[in-house]
């Protein structure tokens, strides 16, 4: 829209007859034009950023459980309030599930054996190491458990929204109340997955201190070994420590939480962007 435009007009009254007077103008003074503004609004740190959460466990696959809470619960509840953090800063997070399931119905036993001697064969012409258990999968010596589907499930949700990252949420569990802390876990070999970690847990870890310097440490898990986009796994805290616990089931430590793994993604994504 234009702003005001001032305009200054110098008028002479004429008498016409004995009553009726009319204006003329004599001089324009100015005519200013102002142009028009746009206003500008401010990007938002994750703009369009495809983010996969993915909260741990779910159906039949409890997780870990104690003092009357089920990880299951808990991971699905920090992953849904984790995935409101991601909006608000303009990103578009994507949950591989919204209720208490497995996922295990998404994926078939045959596509399962069908994926793995894709991956077999290709891990092979890379010169990867062959996990024991695809290896027999591939030779028909095992059957690809059943927990296996679920996870495929999983990754084929951030293939099919081609997400940029997956962060899979857990919690973790110790047969002693002593252990405690962050704990973030990321792809062997991979230098996006290993930034992404530091990112998050340089955040997130500070909430909850407890595990050995820097909190990261690199493994060999399903979901991090078959992942092709950079993948992590987060163990928010342990459900059998008394203080993680009472942290990650409070309003304020969840949202802290989830403004950690925001600014941790931030971060990551600015790395990226400037290599």
């Amino acid at each position: 829209m234009f702003n005001h435009v001032p305009i200054l007009l110098v008028l002479s009254r004429r008498k016409i007859g004995r009553t009726l007077y009319v204006c003329t103008p004599l001089v324009l003074v100015f005519l200013c034009f102002l142009w028009p503004t746009t206003p500008t609004t401010p990007t938002k740190p994750l703009a369009n950023r495809i983010i996969v959460l993915d909260p741990g466990h779910g159906g039949v696959d409890s997780g870990s459980n104690h003092a009357g809470l089920i990880e299951k619960d808990i991971t699905l509840l920090i992953s849904e309030i984790i995935a409101q953090q991601i909006a608000l800063d303009g990103g578009v997070p994507i949950l591989t599930r919204t209720t208490d399931t497995a996922l295990w119905e998404i994926v078939t036993i045959h596509e399962e054996i069908e994926y793995t001697k894709v991956e077999f064969a290709q891990d092979k012409a890379a010169g990867r190491a062959i996990h024991p258990l695809d290896r027999h999968i591939v030779l028909g010596t095992r059957t690809p458990p059943r927990y296996r589907l679920g996870l495929r499930a999983r990754l084929l949700v951030a293939e099919k929204n081609q997400a940029e990252v997956l962060l899979s949420i857990h919690t973790n569990h110790y047969q002693q109340e002593s252990a405690k802390g962050v704990l973030t876990l990321y792809q062997t070999g991979s230098q996006q997955s290993l930034l992404l970690a530091q990112a998050i847990q340089k955040h997130l870890g500070p909430l909850l201190p407890g595990r050995p310097e820097p909190g990261i440490i690199t493994d060999d898990f399903y979901l991090l070994r078959q992942s092709d986009i950079p993948a992590v796994i987060i163990e928010i805290g342990f459900i059998s420590n008394t203080r993680d616990r009472t942290y990650m089931m409070s309003a304020d430590g969840q949202l802290a939480i989830a403004l950690a793994v925001s600014k941790g993604l931030q971060a990551y994504f600015t790395t990226q962007d400037n290599l």
